[in-house]
């Protein structure tokens, strides 16, 4: 099962479960005082968490857009540890997902980037990605066929037929230019320790279901586990509601 977490609705675009729900104020400087006992998933542990943190602080357009860049990482929400360690609280891995300078300014301890050209596509879109378990690059330089503009009005037609995303989405330009490609996806979860893939759709459980079936993993490495209580050797049980023994 999986399902997916925006403040946005876009349940109806999901494949699988959504949840609206924001999961960002409560662990951003302006919003400390806020409550986490409100954020969903309390009690639960599932096998691994994605994560597409906003890039708007870290993207080279906003730096033009805000006048600098430190003017862009001051005005909109950077990742914070206390997520880092939300997320081992209920995951028993993550991948954090973002553009290249969010590694830049120390913000994501990225230890893999992956790009199109690698899988042979037309397009560059470099990403980079903080994960809990060890994923080799996926990254080639190259000139792309392809170029992805943000700052004109770009046809995105050719580029949502090489992302191969649903057509539904041609006047989206946006969500065509940021969307992530299933094989930046795939690869990186591959390597997951926690899940195989492919993961045929199954039916659909609620989210009050969702810790039970959760594996015996355990979370590794040492140097990625922040400031949580748990320990590398911490399993995690596959009992009711994803308990820790």
């Amino acid at each position: 099962m999986y399902f997916g977490v925006d403040i946005e609705p876009y349940g109806d675009d999901y494949p699988g479960q959504f949840l609206q729900a924001d999961l960002i104020s409560p662990f951003t400087s302006q919003h400390r005082d806020s409550s986490e006992t409100n954020l969903p998933f309390s009690g639960t542990i599932a096998d691994v968490a994605w994560v597409s943190w906003p890039c708007t602080a870290y993207s080279s357009l906003s730096a033009t857009h805000y006048g600098s860049k430190e003017a862009a990482l001051e005005e909109n929400p950077r990742i914070p540890d206390a997520f880092r360690e939300w997320l081992l609280d209920h995951h028993a891995h993550y991948v954090i997902e973002n553009v290249e300078g969010a590694s830049r300014v120390g913000d994501l301890d990225a230890n893999c980037r992956v790009n199109g050209l690698a899988f042979g596509e037309p397009y560059s879109m470099t990403r980079h990605f903080e994960t809990t378990f060890d994923v080799p690059d996926a990254y080639i330089q190259g000139n792309p066929d392809l170029a992805i503009d943000t700052r004109g009005d770009q046809s995105v037609k050719e580029l949502a037929e090489a992302k191969g995303v649903p057509d539904s989405w041609s006047g989206r330009k946006q969500d065509v230019r940021s969307a992530i490609p299933w094989q930046y996806v795939w690869w990186i979860l591959g390597h997951c320790p926690a899940i195989e893939i492919p993961i045929p759709k199954t039916k659909n459980r609620s989210v009050a279901e969702w810790g039970d079936g959760v594996g015996h993993y355990l979370r590794y490495p040492t140097d990625r586990l922040g400031g949580t209580d748990h320990t590398p050797e911490d399993e995690l049980s596959s009992g009711p509601r994803g308990e820790v023994r």
